[in-house]
């Protein structure tokens, strides 16, 4: 029960910082389509120019810095509540001791927590470039830690929502008739 518990302790922990992203995200989404994403996978110097001065002009660059700051909460907490959702889901009643699918869960449960340093560094080079100005190193460093971060949290993502799709199709009354 403890394990169900710390994963709703993450579960709520995220779901709250997560609501809090988006409405801080909001005035940036406002004036630039996909908001502070847009920003994070801008790639060069400059997109991520135009974006910051999107921002400038629309004084909602504080906004950004607000956003990065909650967000070194939300990477301290969203890559364990990915962590303890792989954990539970390993369980027997969902996915067979030793299958691949076990086995990707074993993978996938670990790499997760790459999430943490990822998205730190991502944040790091996103608020250089607030305070000292876009460079196409900052801005490509930023994107790829990105798009790693985002791969892992929606292959993880896909993987726990098939190891609960496994289990409501091992327990349907159809299942059991064959």
């Amino acid at each position: 029960m403890s394990r169900l518990l710390t994963w709703l302790f993450f579960a709520t922990l995220s779901c709250i910082l997560l609501l809090q992203l988006r409405g801080i995200d909001a005035p940036l989404s406002a004036v630039t389509p996909g908001g502070i994403v847009a920003y994070e996978l801008a790639f060069t110097a400059d997109r991520a120019k135009a974006i910051l001065d999107v921002w400038r002009i629309a004084g909602v660059t504080e906004s950004a810095r607000v956003s990065l700051g909650v967000d070194v909460g939300f990477l301290l907490v969203y890559p364990w509540f990915f962590w303890w959702s792989v954990r539970l889901l390993r369980a027997p009643r969902f996915t067979a001791t030793g299958s691949t699918m076990y086995r990707a869960g074993g993978v996938l449960g670990t790499a997760v927590l790459a999430c943490m340093p990822l998205d730190a560094f991502e944040n790091w080079c996103l608020w250089r470039m607030i305070e000292s100005g876009p460079s196409g190193t900052m801005a490509m460093l930023a994107g790829v830690a990105a798009s790693a971060k985002f791969v892992l949290v929606l292959t993880t993502a896909l993987w726990c929502l098939v190891a609960l799709s496994r289990r409501f199709v091992n327990t349907s009354p159809t299942s059991k008739q064959g």
